[in-house]
């Protein structure tokens, strides 16, 4: 089982993809976010160039050549031969349906695989800590700023049915209130879910740090650009989200979502249950439905 982004078998594309993790928490902000990009979609960039690769990371095409020779590789061309030669074995693509448009069966494409890329990474090292720490928290708190805030706070109602103990955590209105009273004792044993994706907010590193300093653990879910994260976080999810569309896409992030909320109901089934349960009396109770 692979502790990286993604499996591979031996050779030179793994080789690439090891040494990409192993200095991809050292490498400049620009360069980092083409490793990151490379680490989340590298079993579907087969077909990308050193042009489209940069584009499609949001940088120049001179970084991507950069950071292949930071990583002592001839420039974007021996990336292309690494991907040529591992793609060529490789299994077909999704066939698009005559049904749909060329525009939207690519859109459709690159959110299968985008949804694809999150389950993948459910084996490597940063899963297996992030269900650690949901299934053993004492107390989870969830936040998420500006457009993905509204995901965050869906995320913390359905995880509070998972498990107890379960908060939304908004900085701006309770000024940290919440946190006042914590001592290490008892932080230890909490966790921080933390949402956040370009533009990242500026208080979310801060955040991220004051929770670390309290002695909480933290769990950054974010989009494939995000550079930050692997210096401060115990677990980062990662999701792609840019499929071509108008915005950016959040189906993956909402997978990744779900997952965790899976995950918390696994780790004590008879409980969860039992909370799924008494949920729907009190719905019913409340004439919701």
């Amino acid at each position: 089982m692979s502790s990286g982004f993604a499996s591979f078998p031996q050779g030179p594309l793994g080789d690439f993809v090891g040494k990409l993790e192993r200095e991809l928490p050292k490498l400049p902000k620009q360069e980092a976010k083409v490793a990151q990009f490379i680490l989340l979609n590298v079993q579907t960039i087969g077909p990308e160039t050193g042009k489209s690769l940069a584009q499609r990371a949001g940088v120049s095409e001179i970084t991507v050549g950069r950071l292949m020779r930071r990583l002592g590789y001839g420039g974007t061309k021996h990336l292309k031969q690494l991907l040529r030669e591992q793609f060529t074995i490789g299994g077909p693509s999704i066939s698009p349906s005559a049904d749909i448009d060329s525009r939207m069966s690519q859109i459709m494409e690159a959110e299968l695989s985008a949804v694809r890329t999150v389950f993948q990474q459910t084996d490597n090292e940063h899963w297996d800590r992030a269900r650690r720490i949901v299934g053993s928290a004492s107390r989870i708190y969830v936040t998420g700023f500006q457009s993905v805030r509204g995901l965050a706070e869906d995320f913390a109602r359905r995880l509070s049915i998972a498990r107890p103990k379960v908060q939304y955590l908004s900085p701006h209105d309770s000024m940290l209130g919440e946190w006042l009273d914590s001592d290490n004792s008892a932080t230890k044993h909490e966790c921080l879910v933390m949402l956040d994706v370009v533009p990242y907010a500026n208080e979310g590193q801060a955040l991220a740090r004051i929770a670390k300093r309290q002695g909480r653990s933290l769990i950054v879910v974010s989009d494939e650009f995000c550079h930050w994260s692997a210096e401060i976080a115990d677990a980062c999810l990662y999701s792609p989200s840019n499929t071509g569309m108008f915005l950016e896409s959040t189906l993956g992030l909402n997978a990744t979502l779900a997952l965790i909320v899976d995950h918390a109901a696994n780790a004590s089934t008879g409980e969860a249950s039992k909370r799924l349960a008494s949920w729907k009396k009190n719905a019913r109770s409340l004439k919701l439905f």
